[in-house]
């Protein structure tokens, strides 16, 4: 049974990342799979360099060419590209589109209660629990330990 009808031709949400940067995306998102068409105007990123330690993710490039930060390896990505980040691998990731022209992706991957998303550049950390509800961590202070 179908809950919702999405048109990605039509269906566009816009979010004001931190940075200024505006992230497109069409959320085709069910229980257990989460699934987004990305667009990405030149400069943006898709997120902050991070890991999941519970959800497998995929990348599948519709349009465009970018570059995919994996660790501290530059990679470049293309149209019809497929990238996917093991679950549990603690490799942080993210894409910036280094080009002059719109980059447009599929991203999709598990929804598990209890993922924990990290964040190692700025310290921090986000919890996925059962209600949907979701807590983020940040140290305290920059003495602080994270062992």
């Amino acid at each position: 049974m179908a809950k919702t009808i999405t048109n990605f031709y039509r269906d566009w949400q816009e979010h004001k990342m931190s940075g200024g940067e505006i992230w497109r995306f069409v959320d085709l998102s069910g229980k257990h799979l989460g699934a987004r068409i990305e667009d990405l105007a030149p400069n943006d990123t898709s997120s902050v360099h991070h890991f999941h330690t519970l959800e497998e993710e995929h990348v599948l490039v519709l349009d465009g060419t970018a570059t995919l930060f994996f660790g501290t390896e530059e990679i470049p990505l293309e149209t019809g590209d497929h990238v996917w980040f093991e679950a549990g691998e603690e490799v942080p990731h993210h894409i910036l589109n280094t080009s002059d022209e719109p980059f447009r992706f599929l991203v999709f991957g598990e929804r598990k209660k209890g993922d924990v998303v990290f964040y190692p550049e700025e310290r921090r950390m986000f919890v996925k629990t059962a209600s949907r509800n979701s807590y983020r961590y940040e140290p305290v202070g920059e003495d602080e330990s994270l062992d």
